[in-house]
């Protein structure tokens, strides 16, 4: 196909993210040539992990090698007090097994509840500082080999931050960081955590770049129903996709390209699932793409991005 170029935006879902490589993988086949990223949450992460180094299947092949690694899997277990996926737990029987999973649940809701009262989030934030300093490098963003803008929010004043230079793993560090779940990054006087919670598509920082073409990729945008035995922090979490399901409804169809992997089936927290992640993020491209319309006219283009609502944040760097 022509070479075309386009701002990527990249949007928020916990483990649903790593869809996003796959994603890229096929719009870069499309000839897609990537002029920015903008991230935010997981979307940072995967955006920062190409940004510094373009070579989709090298991107893929270190996140999925991480996520298979020892280490990776001692987080794993810590998050959920034991050795197996979620939906590994659900294939298995037996009242030996049940009455493990019911002791294993108990054991860890006393220790997220003397967490919820005594710290600052659920969970240590080693594990998402572990992740980070794993997958992206050392380094200032202004340096990326394709312009990259990472989105967070300051929790004292309530106002966006965009990091378009400064250190790289502390902004994604701050643009992941789940309120509640994961503590808050302090930089400069400022508190700064995931804006996914309400943002979790940056259309509108996108959008302030002007760029000629705009794609979005929402790894967020399909909703499970909650199981009935749904905890505290799911219901938390569900609320905060609720919010966002409703916030992009508000924004209409305001990329050029919008690809929607369907990931509602994985939970958020349920890095298990890579390589199956990365396929879905395939499919959904080509999907897109087999439906993108004629090269539209630029004075329409023109008309289409004034209307896109535009955020301009507090503070940058």
């Amino acid at each position: 196909m022509n070479p075309w170029r386009a701002t990527l935006a990249l949007g928020g879902g916990g483990a649903r993210g790593i869809a996003h490589l796959g994603a890229i993988e096929e719009l870069l086949k499309s000839g897609l040539e990537v002029e920015r990223i903008v991230g935010v949450s997981i979307g940072s992460l995967a955006g920062a992990l190409f940004a510094f180094e373009p070579d989709i299947e090298r991107a893929q092949k270190r996140t999925l090698e991480y996520l298979q690694s020892a280490a990776f899997g001692r987080h794993q277990r810590l998050l959920f007090g034991a050795q197996h996926s979620p939906r590994d737990a659900e294939q298995k029987g037996g009242r030996v097994w049940s009455s493990y999973r019911r002791l294993a649940s108990l054991w860890r809701a006393n220790q997220l509840l003397y967490r919820a009262v005594r710290r600052h989030s659920f969970l240590p934030g080693f594990i998402l500082e572990s992740v980070v300093d794993h997958l992206v490098p050392d380094a200032d963003i202004a340096d990326a080999r394709i312009p990259l803008s990472i989105v967070a929010v300051d929790l004292h004043s309530g106002e966006p931050v965009v990091f378009e230079k400064g250190p790289a793993r502390l902004a994604v560090k701050a643009s992941a960081a789940l309120p509640g779940v994961f503590p808050p990054v302090p930089f400069e006087g400022r508190l700064l955590c995931d804006i996914g919670e309400f943002y979790s598509l940056p259309l509108g920082f996108a959008r302030a770049h002007a760029p000629e073409t705009l794609v979005a990729v929402d790894v967020g945008a399909n909703l499970k129903p909650l199981p009935a035995s749904a905890s505290a922090l799911e219901i938390l979490v569900r609320m905060n996709d609720i919010g966002s399901a409703m916030f992009r409804k508000h924004l209409g169809n305001a990329p050029d390209l919008l690809v929607l992997p369907q990931v509602a089936d994985i939970p958020w927290f349920d890095f298990t699932a890579g390589a199956e992640l990365v396929e879905a993020g395939r499919s959904a491209a080509r999907e897109a793409l087999a439906a993108l319309p004629p090269q539209r006219h630029w004075i329409e283009r023109l008309v289409g991005k004034a209307l896109t609502p535009i955020l301009r944040p507090a503070a940058m760097w």
